[in-house]
């Protein structure tokens, strides 16, 4: 029987439910919004790329950080540091709705705020996944992350769900009741015990600052996760226009018949997580690589169809991959370093997973004005070449072996 995991998972995975709440309504308000702002193509992708950028340099200082200050306080610091960015983008945007706000100043001002959610929001993720890996087992820790993961799928569902009701009444509203969220979860947070942030496989090691990102134990699966961001912010800076131009052509509601592509997606992503990595505890390895295939599979449907009905249905299995990988690739990650390093390889993986979006406006958007598909059969090819290097790749197969569990192997040695 599986073991009981400690509560405080749970505390973590609302915090980024509402992490993933305030990303999801961003990602499908601006695309469209965007255009009736005036702001161009250009623009919008340079809101996304921007933020994305700052979230690439401060996750790993904030992992890090964690590793010598403590795993709560930068947790706090990020969800409280996300939730002000929410209220500053929401305002700006009511602003630009009526007309108070325009051009070059409009444009710069949502840069801010998305540019304040890269830099302190970028927190929440590596510490909470350093503070997963203290209180958990080596057997437990593709379940943990699993769960951990889960919250935000969950945000990318009831967020789309949630702000459909509320846009309609006003633009500010979901932000303001995400932000409130955040800062409740913060509370809560703030009042755990601080033993339970403790290294129960190790309480005593210090965080070893030499661990860098060429390391056999973090490159190769970096590698994968930068393949898997640039995919995933490809189809989310694109799929906004896609059901406009060529799903639902011409259509009032394609915004509406997106975001129940979103949470499609988001609902097979917590089947990966909760029931794959959770419940059936499938080990990080293969939740790697059946997570590749699955995410192929749905980018070449995304791209090779027309049909509403279709794209619904590729939708989840993306999610549905999608979930798996990134959970495996957490946990791999987390199981590769050991005990010491935590805090500063999930700030890597968290550096590296929204880098998509640093590029995706420079080579997605132009790709997508080529043909509306090619952003997807791109995505598709870097699947094919990741799942590739994880069947030939040493440190996947030692993941994959489980030879973490060797006791009488360093968990750096090959």
């Amino acid at each position: 029987m599986s073991n009981r995991l400690p509560s405080v998972i749970w505390l973590l995975s609302f915090g980024l439910f509402f992490v993933g709440a305030g990303q999801s309504v961003v990602f499908l308000t601006i695309p469209p919004l965007g255009r009736d702002l005036g702001l161009s193509e250009q623009q919008i992708g340079a809101i996304f790329g921007i933020s994305a950028l700052a979230w690439m340099i401060a996750s790993p200082l904030w992992g890090s950080l964690s590793d010598t200050v403590g795993r709560k306080k930068i947790v706090i610091v990020g969800l409280i540091g996300c939730g002000l960015s929410l209220i500053l983008f929401s305002t700006v945007i009511s602003f630009g709705i009526s007309g108070l706000l325009s051009g070059t100043f409009l444009f710069l001002l949502l840069v801010l705020a998305r540019l304040l959610n890269g830099l302190f929001g970028s927190a929440t993720r590596p510490a909470s996944g350093g503070w997963i890996a203290d209180i958990t087992s080596l057997d437990d820790r593709g379940r943990a992350f699993g769960r951990l993961n889960s919250g935000f799928s969950a945000g990318r569902i009831g967020g789309p769900a949630l702000a459909g009701f509320l846009l309609i009444i006003s633009y500010t509203a979901p932000f303001y009741i995400f932000s409130a969220g955040l800062i409740l979860i913060s509370i809560l947070i703030l009042n755990q015990p601080i033993n339970e942030s403790q290294n129960k496989l190790n309480p005593t090691k210090k965080s070893d600052s030499s661990l860098s990102i060429l390391d056999n134990s973090v490159w190769p699966f970096l590698f994968v996760a930068i393949t898997l961001g640039v995919t995933n912010a490809s189809l989310i800076i694109t799929i906004s226009f896609y059901f406009e131009d060529v799903i639902i052509k011409d259509s009032e509601n394609a915004l509406t018949y997106a975001s129940i592509g979103f949470m499609l997606s988001a609902i097979g992503s917590l089947i990966g997580q909760l029931f794959f990595a959770d419940k059936l505890s499938i080990s990080a390895g293969s939740l790697i690589r059946y997570g590749s295939f699955i995410t192929l599979v749905s980018l070449l449907g995304i791209a090779n169809t027309q049909s509403l009905e279709n794209v619904y249905i590729y939708f989840f299995l993306y999610g549905l991959g999608m979930g798996a990988l990134q959970t495996g690739l957490s946990a791999a990650l987390s199981l590769s370093v050991g005990p010491e390093n935590q805090g500063k390889a999930n700030g890597y993986m968290g550096m590296v997973f929204p880098s998509g979006h640093v590029v995706s406006p420079f080579i997605a958007m132009p790709l997508y004005l080529i043909d509306p598909s090619a952003p997807y059969l791109l995505g598709a090819s870097l699947m094919l070449i990741s799942l590739i290097f994880i069947n030939l790749n040493s440190r996947h197969k030692w993941i994959r072996k489980k030879k973490y569990k060797a006791k009488d192997l360093n968990l750096n040695e090959e």
